[in-house]
């Protein structure tokens, strides 16, 4: 019955976006009949692919700006229902803009050639707070250890190893044994999300996002850019001008308070 009812809801959308898409021809056409517009599978089917529908652009927006995005976390940020942001999503993906994996149970959505699975998946577990502080105190401190951290932030051991199993995994950090005594290091993986160069706009990314646009008979003008963000003027055949704009947010770290006052006495 669920399926039905998800399966009625996306033949709802689509009928919707027909309409949508022939009205915005009927404007620019008004000698135009809406049965000469609907009459031809083909022509509708032509449509679809050359619209870019406000809510994917949404979404697609929101999945860029937001490094490991969940379905949930998407569904509430956009407050859609789960029905069709599941079918715009799906769109997204079958157009090759986005792409989508399973971890820890969850479906993660990420775009496609902006950031590695590897970097969205590192970013998906910064998500959870006790594993952000570990990770922060131990790009703060390396060196540090286990029994450090778990009195540092009052957390048992054995949370301490499930969340340090997991950034290792990530290869945020690096576990190091020193003779009986393991340590704790920035990974590789890590110190490039700290340099920042793990969610920036590549000169790659940008000329992918340019080709599938032009794909969709669209002509796209780059009105502003930098290393965080570009703003878009976007041409549709017989519709008005869209935008598209993404800004990316640097990761924010915090340094520990002592080492804020080192720092003052030090400037």
């Amino acid at each position: 019955m669920i399926l039905l009812s998800v399966e009625r809801e996306e033949r709802n959308i689509i009928k919707k976006e027909i309409k949508y898409a022939n009205l915005i021809v009927l404007q620019k056409n008004p000698n135009r009949s809406m049965n000469s517009l609907s009459g031809s599978k083909k022509y509708r089917e032509k449509r679809l692919s050359l619209l870019m529908h406000p809510m994917r652009r949404e979404i697609y927006q929101l999945v860029c700006e937001t490094p490991g995005s969940y379905f949930y976390e998407i569904v509430s940020a956009l407050a859609a229902p789960q029905g069709t942001l599941s079918w715009h999503l799906r769109m997204l993906e079958k157009d090759g803009l986005i792409n989508s994996q399973k971890f820890g149970g969850k479906r993660l959505f990420y775009p496609k050639m902006l950031r590695s699975e590897s970097a969205e998946r590192a970013f998906a577990i910064l998500k959870n707070n006790t594993a952000a502080k570990v990770f922060d105190h131990i790009i703060n401190n390396p060196g540090c250890y286990q029994t450090e951290i778990a009195e540092k932030f009052s957390i048992h051991h054995d949370t301490v190893r499930h969340h340090i199993l997991r950034l290792s995994e990530a290869e945020l950090i690096d576990v190091i044994r020193d003779g009986r005594t393991v340590k704790y290091f920035p990974g590789e993986l890590g110190k490039e999300l700290i340099n920042g160069s793990l969610n920036v706009l590549t000169e790659r990314y940008i000329r992918f996002l340019i080709d599938k646009l032009e794909e969709g008979c669209m002509s796209p003008e780059i009105l502003e850019r930098d290393l965080h963000s570009i703003s878009l003027r976007i041409e549709c055949p017989n519709s008005e001008d869209i935008s598209l704009k993404i800004q990316l947010g640097p990761w924010e770290t915090t340094l520990d308070v002592e080492e804020e006052e080192e720092e003052k006495k030090e400037s």
